[in-house]
């Protein structure tokens, strides 16, 4: 954004911040990496924005909506998605973030979804979201993990 001189955009994070939560789901149930089991993911809001500082990345457009995606992201007051990337891991974060937040996603903006290669859960719930809502534009394999698709 800073490249492009663009000042009226935000840049969303959301997160747990305290790591991935216990599967709830059957579709997640053999994929626990929640904080007792890989605590490493679990990585604190002031961290991540220590992290945004040392890049001089923290700025006045940069908001951060701490909670499961479950709560913060239905209601969350973001309008319009220009690039959505989506980091959920399991089943019910992803497609707690698709249900949420891919209508906001306008015409033309991208989805980024960095696990669909790697963890079946994901990919279960990004496959489901496309085939409910006849998503036909096809995706793009980013590298082994990550595949992206432009609305």
């Amino acid at each position: 954004l800073q490249a492009y001189q663009e000042h009226d955009r935000k840049v969303w994070v959301a997160d747990s911040f305290d790591g991935v939560p216990v599967p709830e789901l059957e579709e997640d149930k053999e994929f626990d990496i929640s904080k007792k089991v890989f605590p490493g993911l679990a990585v604190g809001l002031e961290e991540v924005k220590n992290n945004f500082d040392k890049y001089d990345l923290l700025k006045e457009n940069v908001e951060f909506l701490p909670g499961l995606f479950s709560s913060t992201l239905p209601n969350a007051p973001i309008n319009e998605i220009a690039v959505l990337r989506l980091d959920g891991d399991l089943y019910e974060s992803t497609m707690d973030s698709l249900n949420a937040l891919y209508d906001r996603v306008v015409s033309g903006g991208f989805v980024i979804v960095d696990d669909y290669g790697v963890l079946p859960p994901c990919k279960k719930a990004v496959d489901e979201f496309r085939e409910k809502r006849n998503i036909s534009n096809s995706y793009q394999w980013i590298d082994w993990s990550g595949i992206y698709w432009r609305k």
